[in-house]
């Protein structure tokens, strides 16, 4: 992936959250967003189509993510 246009080095992975938490980051024009995640499932679902249900969410990591995802979401989608 590196040898491709815009391609470069990964940042060095931080531990701080211990090992529960893996961050997505994304490169979005000159900023790197960073979010981590969390799956809920239904455990003892009672129906078949709730039982196979996951739902992932993703969450900003940093202050600037969070900023980012804000301004965002008072823009309109095209």
């Amino acid at each position: 992936m590196r040898s491709l246009p815009g391609g470069r080095p990964s940042p060095a992975f931080d531990r701080s959250a211990g090992d529960i938490a893996v961050p997505l980051r994304l490169q979005v024009e000159d900023r790197e967003l960073a979010f981590i995640s969390t799956v809920m499932t239904f455990g003892t679902a009672t129906d078949v189509t709730v039982a196979e249900l996951a739902i992932e969410s993703f969450f900003p990591a940093n202050a600037v993510t969070a900023d980012a995802v804000h301004a965002h979401a008072g823009s309109p989608t095209s």
